[in-house]
């Protein structure tokens, strides 16, 4: 081998496994980065409305009192002494429940003089407003005629449409501004009064996100540098001599694993650490605002000259905080002498508190403050372990990714490998084929799958009435419509690979799914949604028809399908991962975006398995050949991929071996000539009604579209979402070649069957149950259900004597045709039954159908034997 091959070839491992890096890596970063941002908001935000809360019932008091709040004695003062006190909040609006302004407060804590009279310092005259109408007495703003807010007199039908449709509550109730938040805080008086707005600077937020930030892109850059160095020295000595290069391809999967896996391990728990100390100050922002309240309502009653000591009820305040607050473990007041006069809570000495002094002013504004007591607030460190405990589960799902990734990138750099190492034509075409269709196929469904946990609830935030159907029926539309699409994909795939090659056929189904994913993103009502699932779920069909294809040239076609089958079941489990991930700390949209940009690159894998124009002709020969595989193929991870994993070499061996010509004739027939004698026979209707079609109503009904709306009816968080669907990855990558390898020992096939429908039916059952836990049983049973559907179903139907006498591969292909009306009808199905029965109650009766439905066709199968035949 040429100096330059070698300089190449290293060249291309270290850009492959460098852009993985990075990939990885900075998916942890934004991972990271917006888990930080969006719990930064969330904590500094709630602590910003715990301090207007202790405003408002301070209002609700005095409306309680006689005071009517649109002529309010002190209004103004008192919005005044809260911007005063509170860093950050840049307005203060008091808003009738007509959504009329009554008074404003703007400004900063740093623009507001301390002083007792109306001076404003860095303000012009327009920052400072009375309620509209007029000033009210004790009103912060200057009483002159010209100084009124031009905000004032104005409403806020955004406000007013929140507030009235119940949805304040303290999630609902905050509006992103372009420079800030707005937190709108009820105000109750026999009804809703009106509300108080608070807007808040994003700067304490964005100063926390944009200080992790620099630190975690040290860190990366840090072990980008690192590994470039180490991967330098580490290459050159694997493509030091002919030895080394030999054995290149198992060493460089070590290589990878250790190396870059063990980078991205350390990088992890680098963040972990990053992110503790950040959560922290964020805890720390939300208590000292909260602090500043509480010592704002002690301090009030220390003017008035209140002795806090003796006072009754202050144990109450505190412990009304502590509750209202879940990252506080207490609170209590101390004298300068030591003395505790109040707590609430149960904490420690040693635990971190926040302390504020509680002062009491001369009436000479000039005079020193007198500290008289401290409060403390004590500080919860179990919230802090509980967020920080989320962030690893989902760094750990990225480790996952990461480690999947490295092993197909191990394979798509052993065919890089080989094309450089081996001569021109010493190698099978077919073999470059499958290692970069197994490729391809990972980085396909690692974009396409991105959505697939969020679908629904896409469709439900998009609802719009459709064709006088129910909600519930309307939002499973897309899914019904994309398993359509990629039924059509499968049926033309064929005879379009028979012309153009399976190249051509991948590349025009990346490029259609791209664009369908490309469209979903966009989508801004339901119909666009149904058009983007179509033209993705096309492209879905013609990719996974023409992987199966691509690899049927080869001798050793089951094993070269197992691989393909692999790549495509990794893909999918990162994929609905990330994609739940993306979804939850960024949007649906982004998810589908992104899943659209991945995808292309699929096309560049295809591209290294492309040989010499001879090889598509000779695939497409093969093409009769292939029906049992591409007709098999659905669109809700297919029951033929279980049947190439489970099987194995077993199922694809016996495919491959038919005849060559007659199988191409075969091909260019119309798939359902000569068809009747297996649409008319009993046995076969057996195995469709009572088996096949209820295991594909329960994979597309009650996986991809029920599962995911009860999950977020219990309010699971997205990222678990795409951590329970990983599990159905696991069951085919796990159980699925041990359950293959068991049916092919099995001489009574059908008993398999039956199990297949008692799992599915148990799976439905399980789903009745409440939690976490319930639904990720209900997802292995569905799994391993599924596992079992495709090699035994498909082997009940070959041993029909109709079958027989038509042929596997146009038996298979109508069989699988016919099996697509389960997954075609799954979501309507679920979803007239929810409108009917509900929930729970259709999730039962439905469960134990299935169940029923499996014993039946146990008995009639049995029933229906002939004499002296192999139970089979």
């Amino acid at each position: 081998m040429s100096g330059t091959s070698i300089r190449r070839l290293r060249v291309h491992m270290m850009l492959l496994s460098l852009g993985v890096l990075i990939l990885t890596l900075g998916f942890n970063l934004l991972l990271s980065v917006s888990t930080l941002d969006s719990l930064a908001a969330d904590v500094i935000l709630s602590g910003y409305r715990s301090s207007g809360e202790h405003f408002a019932r301070s209002v609700e008091r005095g409306m309680r009192f006689g005071k009517p709040l649109e002529s309010y004695a002190g209004m103004g003062e008192m919005l005044r002494q809260v911007q005063l006190g509170t860093r950050g909040v840049t307005r203060m609006e008091i808003v009738d429940a007509t959504g009329a302004v009554l008074y404003t407060q703007a400004g900063t804590m740093e623009g507001i003089s301390r002083s007792g009279d109306e001076t404003v310092s860095g303000q012009d005259s327009s920052q400072i407003s009375g309620r509209s109408g007029g000033p009210a007495s004790g009103q912060a703003a200057n009483e002159k005629g010209d100084n009124t807010d031009p905000n004032a007199n104005r409403t806020r039908p955004d406000d007013l449409k929140l507030m009235q449709s119940g949805q304040a509550s303290p999630a609902d109730a905050v509006i992103q501004l372009a420079d800030g938040y707005r937190i709108l805080i009820p105000l109750q008086n026999k009804g809703l009064a009106g509300w108080l707005a608070m807007e808040i600077s994003a700067e304490q937020v964005d100063r926390a996100a944009g200080s992790f930030l620099h630190w975690s892109l040290g860190l990366a850059l840090g072990a980008c540098i690192v590994v470039t160095l180490i991967l330098t020295g580490w290459l050159g000595m694997l493509t030091g001599t002919d030895e080394n290069r030999s054995s290149l391809h198992t060493s460089l999967g070590r290589l990878l694993l250790v190396l870059i896996g063990g980078t991205q391990l350390a990088y992890s728990a680098g963040t972990l650490v990053l992110f503790d100390s950040f959560v922290e100050q964020a805890v720390r922002t939300k208590t000292e605002i909260i602090a500043t309240s509480v010592k704002r309502d002690f301090e009030y009653l220390i003017h008035k000259g209140v002795d806090v000591v003796t006072l009754r009820g202050k144990d109450q305040l505190l412990q009304q905080v502590v509750e209202a607050t879940p990252e506080l473990k207490g609170a209590y007041l101390v004298t300068p002498d030591g003395k505790t006069v109040a707590s609430a809570g149960v904490f420690s000495s040693a635990d971190t508190a926040i302390e504020r002094p509680l002062d009491a002013y001369w009436t000479n504004r000039f005079s020193q403050r007198q500290h008289v007591m401290l409060l403390r607030l004590v500080l919860d460190r179990g919230t802090i372990t509980e967020r920080l405990f989320r962030l690893a589960m989902d760094l750990g799902t990225s480790l996952l990714i990461s480690l999947l990734f490295l092993m197909e990138l191990a394979k798509l750099l052993g065919l890089v490998i080989s094309k450089s190492l081996t001569p021109d034509g010493a190698q099978n075409n077919s073999s470059y084929a499958a290692q970069a269709l197994r490729a391809a196929g990972f980085i396909f469904f690692l974009g396409y799958d991105m959505g697939i946990s969020f679908i629904p609830l896409l469709a439900r935030k998009l609802y719009q009435p459709f064709w006088g159907l129910s909600e519930e029926i309307v939002i499973g539309l897309p899914i019904s419509a994309e398993m359509v699409s990629a039924g059509i994909a499968l049926l033309v795939s064929g005879t379009f690979s028979q012309r153009h090659g399976w190249h051509t056929t991948y590349l025009l189904g990346i490029a259609s799914a791209a664009a369908g994913l490309l469209l979903g993103g966009l989508a801004t009502n339901l119909p666009m949604l149904i058009a983007a699932r179509i033209i993705a779920g096309f492209g879905f069909g013609l990719v996974l028809m023409a992987s199966q294809l691509g690899t049927l040239g080869s001798a050793k076609a089951g094993a070269g399908l197992a691989g393909v089958f692999a790549g495509i079941f990794s893909g999918s489990i990162c994929g609905s991962a990330a994609g739940a991930m993306i979804a939850e700390h960024m949007s649906f949209e982004a998810a589908l975006l992104t899943g659209a940009v991945i995808i292309l690159f699929a096309a560049r894998a295809v591209l290294f398995g492309r040989a010499t124009p001879a090889s598509d002709t000779n695939v497409a020969v093969a093409l009769g050949r292939n029906t049992a595989y591409a007709s098999g193929t659905n669109a809700a991870f297919a029951s033929d991929t279980n049947a190439a994993l489970a099987s194995g070499t077993n199922a694809a061996s016996t495919t491959v071996s038919a005849a060559g010509s007659g199988a191409a004739k075969l091909a260019a027939a119309s798939p359902f000539t000569g068809s009747s004698g297996l649409l008319k026979d009993p046995r076969m209707h057996l195995i469709l009604l009572l088996a096949g079609i209820p295991a594909a109503i329960c994979l597309t009904g009650f996986l991809h579209y029920m599962l995911p709306l009860l999950l977020n009816a219990e309010h699971v968080e997205q990222a678990d979402i795409g951590r329970i669907f990983m599990l159905y990855g696991l069951c085919f990558i796990t159980a699925g070649p041990l359950i293959g390898r068991w049916i092919d020992r099995t001489a009574d096939k059908a008993v398999f069957l039956m199990l297949m429908g008692l799992l599915s039916g148990v799976a439905l059952l399980l789903g009745t149950g409440k939690g976490v836990f319930m639904a990720a049983f209900a997802v292995v049973a569905l799994g391993l259900a599924q596992c079992i559907a495709a090699p035994a179903t498909m082997l009940c139907v070959l041993a029909l004597t109709s079958a027989q006498r038509l042929g596997k591969e146009k038996t298979a292909s109508i069989y699988r045709s016919m099996e697509r009306i389960g997954q075609v009808a799954g979501p309507m199905l679920f979803g007239g039954a929810i409108v009917a029965l509900g929930s729970q109650q259709a999730l039962t009766l439905m469960g134990v159908g299935i169940c029923s439905a499996a014993l039946v066709f146990m008995a009639a199968w049995r029933f229906s034997s002939p004499k002296n035949s192999p139970k089979n």
